[in-house]
């Protein structure tokens, strides 16, 4: 039983790891990467939080971003629009080519 609590732990630890890696990249850059939506489907999308980014992908966007405190923004550069996923719903970031 310990092992399972502590297996769960560091698997959760982890996760946040690579949700706090993926969030300082969003800002630095562009990413690719992976959640699942809430219909249970994959999502790979490609986005950013970079402003120099943003600024030159919206302009021709109509979409705007919502406030949602439990959920991971950022805009999504092959839809041009604002998304967002629940930060449990995280999967992985792709490395680009």
């Amino acid at each position: 039983m310990r092992l399972d609590v502590e297996n769960a732990v560091n698997e959760a630890l982890q996760q946040t790891d690579e949700l706090d890696n993926l969030l300082i990249q969003l800002r630095n850059r562009a990413v690719r990467f992976s959640c699942r939506k809430q219909d249970g489907t994959l999502r790979e999308a490609f986005g950013t939080l970079k402003p120099c980014l943003l600024e030159e992908y919206r302009a021709g966007s109509k979409s705007r971003s919502r406030s949602t405190n439990d959920c991971v923004h950022y805009f999504d550069l092959e839809r041009n629009a604002w998304r967002c996923f629940c930060p449990e719903n995280f999967i992985t970031i792709h490395e680009l080519p």
